[in-house]
């Protein structure tokens, strides 16, 4: 775990927006924070491995991150989960998920989380820096093809959220149960699913969304 204390700095110093770079290998991340660091109006506050590690670096030194930077390559199937682990910390910071590419269980985490940006880890740092300050004023940042993407999937969150439990197995019984509604909304959602992805059924459906149902 890297962790930079932000005390003892200038006034100007502490007046920068401190990030935590969160998930993801450990030189990629080492990279991206030495570049964060590089940058006018930022600093590197935390770089670690994992939500719990995160917990532990925060109530051992008490630190305050503005923004915190989560690498959700690794979440396949359970991005949901890890954004509410980290929401759970309850931390003062705004929430940034960075991905290789668009899926709709981010979009489905962005829709139905307090997620404040999504960045593709193709953006170069000074646009990190930009998106940060953006964020930081309080403005939402998605990536330019979010759009398309949105509409290339055109499911709504409730219905992203049955195709993604019915992909993890269960019948349509079971995801009423979960949801808490009756089994026959559940078909209404799967038959309104097959229509608007154009697909005879579930094992069809679960293929069109690009991967997102993968553990």
């Amino acid at each position: 775990m890297t962790t930079r204390s932000l005390t003892g700095r200038s006034d100007v110093r502490r007046r920068e927006t401190a990030l935590a770079l969160v998930g993801g290998p450990q030189l990629p991340r080492a990279a991206i924070g030495d570049l964060i660091d590089a940058q006018p109006g930022v600093s590197l506050g935390c770089s670690v491995s994992s939500i719990e590690e995160l917990a532990q670096a925060d109530t051992r030194q008490s630190r305050r991150c503005d923004v915190v930077l989560l690498d959700v390559d690794g979440c396949r199937g359970a991005c949901i989960d890890a954004v509410d682990r980290l929401l759970d910390l309850g931390l003062d910071s705004k929430i940034i998920l960075l991905c290789s590419e668009i899926s709709a269980e981010i979009m489905l985490a962005t829709s139905t989380r307090r997620i404040d940006g999504v960045l593709l880890k193709q953006c170069s740092v000074g646009e990190l820096c930009e998106a940060v300050a953006h964020i930081i004023t309080g403005h939402a940042v998605m990536p330019a093809p979010w759009h398309g993407a949105s509409e290339s999937i055109a499911l709504t969150p409730r219905q992203i959220e049955v195709l993604r439990l019915v992909s993890r197995g269960h019948s349509n019984e079971e995801v009423a149960e979960l949801l808490e509604v009756r089994p026959n909304t559940v078909k209404f959602h799967m038959s309104e699913i097959f229509r608007r992805l154009g697909v005879r059924n579930r094992i069809e459906a679960i293929a069109r969304v690009d991967g997102w149902y993968e553990h």
